[in-house]
């Protein structure tokens, strides 16, 4: 319902911010007619941002989440990037060692090769969101071993944004289990050198070389020019 609030909606949870328990003159402030504003403040308390008490109107708790993403200048709702895991996985075969990939099979970048992947939920460690895309998409467990975190932004300039992502890269070292594929993408294990003629995801052979190091990288961030994803 966010991205539907209307500007007068807007300024009345601007002024809530600042003013928690305002009356209803306090809060026109635009001028509009009473009907007018009414129908705002009524939207308002609806939806449950917006709670009356006597005549004073406050932001309910719901409605605190919400007026904080406010840009108080602007009146839009910010946006924030998406915090996401990668998950890569190693095991070793005669002295080789081969890397869990996964065949996305839905857009964006359908076809396209990378590690597995996923959004960290709301109150979820990026730990727990580790195993339970691992265990989810392949079948497969094991204990994830932090090795990056870095900031991957993409779109067709830096000032037109398509995807915003932060990545914690992890590494599970010999999962167990058996290798399953889902509806998401078809999974296998090739070497690096396998992996690297493939058709991945842009950028993908940063996150392919620290996953081939093994060792923890200090945090970065990479622009990526996409002008269709």
């Amino acid at each position: 319902m966010a991205q539907e609030l209307h500007e007068s909606q807007a300024r009345i949870l601007r002024e809530l911010l600042f003013n928690n328990g305002s009356n209803f003159a306090a809060l026109n402030s635009e001028g509009l007619s009473n009907d007018h504003f009414t129908f705002h403040i009524k939207k308002l308390v609806k939806e449950g941002w917006v709670e009356k008490t006597g005549k004073k109107y406050y932001l309910t708790q719901k409605g605190k989440v919400l007026a904080g993403t406010l840009d108080i200048d602007s009146l839009k709702i910010e946006k924030w990037g998406k915090a996401s895991v990668a998950v890569a996985a190693v095991k070793n075969v005669k002295g080789k060692a081969y890397y869990l990939v996964q065949q996305r099979l839905k857009e964006p970048f359908f076809g396209r090769y990378g590690f597995i992947n996923g959004k960290i939920r709301y109150g979820e460690t990026s730990e727990a969101t580790a195993i339970r895309e691992l265990r989810e998409e392949t079948g497969l467990t094991g204990k994830p071993i932090i090795l990056c975190v870095y900031h991957k932004l993409r779109g067709p300039s830096k000032f037109e944004i398509s995807l915003d992502n932060f990545f914690f890269l992890y590494l599970v070292k010999n999962p167990t289990g058996k290798l399953i594929d889902t509806v998401e993408g078809k999974n296998s294990w090739k070497t690096a050198e396998e992996i690297r003629k493939l058709q991945t995801f842009p950028a993908f052979d940063v996150a392919l070389d620290i996953a081939v190091g093994g060792k923890y990288r200090p945090y970065f961030e990479m622009y990526i020019k996409l002008d269709q994803i």
